[in-house]
């Protein structure tokens, strides 16, 4: 499943691959499962006498748009997202016009001819090659606007890792999936829940915002990713890979439903850490908790070494891991 998410492309406003497919896997365990207007959303149980929790993990990835086309046959692109331009140089994408996929490379200048801070190129300077010689030659083909993406498949790494662009959030998706298969099969239900497959949270985080809005859920818990540890990182900043999901604290966060999450944890033996953000959490749960009549928002979010790159790392048992939180937490929902 995971594997099949991040095969499929959706920057920031163009979600509807990821989302179609997202809706069809979650309506297996939720039959009424739609994408509109970039989310996707479900309903399990509708007692008007329950409390209701909404989970949400985000479809979008990061990458890029085309800003202009060169006179010897370039593009000119620009991020949609936080990514660190270190690591775009020779990096192969795919571009997504109307009518084909196009392969290409960002261009890169030889080392020996870079100076100072040509080194690190910022968008003014990122140009993808195709292969094309003219701007003639190429516009008809390419439209400004059309999305660029990491062109990197999908790879298992040993003890159950694996790399693969747009784990951020699709990690997430896979979990809430499994939570609904797990929830599927439960007697001990005592909420009502709301799953949303959110749209433009690297940008705007609009399909959360109107989530909120929508549903004016009682409890909303984000599930995100977040820093993964790796060589040379601070371990007071970065969560284990395999040790479960982190269960977020913060001044934005509802300290009750943090609690109540860490309690289900360690009630039911589920391995967990905790995050700290003193400010903003960065994910969904920032809109979430500004639901009219406010909600008890929260996150749970799964470590993810090298972030917004081609390469981003989970191991897949925090998936299952994170998804018997959330079942857990679920089945004792107000309690």
């Amino acid at each position: 499943m995971i594997e099949s998410l991040c095969k499929l492309r959706g920057v920031s406003g163009r979600e509807k691959a990821v989302g179609m497919a997202a809706a069809e896997m979650l309506r297996q365990y939720v039959p009424d499962a739609e994408y509109a207007d970039g989310s996707v959303t479900a309903h399990l149980g509708n007692d008007p006498d329950l409390p209701t929790l909404l989970l949400c993990a985000h479809l979008d990835q990061v990458g890029f748009l085309v800003t202009g086309i060169t006179d010897d046959g370039f593009l000119r692109v620009g991020a949609v997202g936080g990514i660190d331009h270190r690591l775009l140089l020779g990096q192969p994408v795919a571009v997504m016009t109307k009518s084909q996929i196009l392969r290409g490379v960002f261009s890169i200048l030889p080392p020996h001819l870079l100076k100072g801070e040509q080194a690190v190129p910022d968008d003014a300077q990122l140009c993808v090659d195709l292969g094309y010689s003219s701007k003639e030659q190429i516009a008809d083909i390419v439209s400004c606007g059309d999305a660029v993406y990491y062109n990197v498949a999908p790879k298992r790494l040993k003890n159950h890792k694996m790399t693969a662009p747009a784990l951020d959030d699709r990690c997430g998706v896979a979990a809430l999936i499994r939570t609904a298969e797990l929830l599927s099969e439960s007697k001990k239900l005592r909420c009502n829940v709301i799953f949303v497959f959110s749209g433009q949270e690297e940008r705007s985080g609009r399909g959360a915002k109107k989530a909120a809005y929508q549903f004016a859920a009682d409890y909303a818990i984000a599930v995100d990713v977040t820093f993964g540890m790796a060589h040379g990182e601070d371990p007071s900043e970065c969560m284990e890979l395999g040790k479960g999901a982190a269960i977020g604290i913060s001044s934005v966060l509802s300290k009750e439903l943090s609690d109540a999450l860490l309690q289900t944890a360690i009630n039911e033996n589920i391995p967990y850490q905790i995050e700290v953000m003193p400010g903003t959490t960065g994910t969904d749960a920032d809109s979430l908790a500004l639901a009219p009549g406010g909600s008890a928002s929260g996150t749970v979010s799964i470590p993810l070494r090298n972030m917004h790159t081609p390469v981003e790392v989970i191991d897949l048992e925090d998936i299952e891991k994170t998804a018997q939180l959330l079942a857990k937490y679920a089945e004792r929902c107000g309690k």
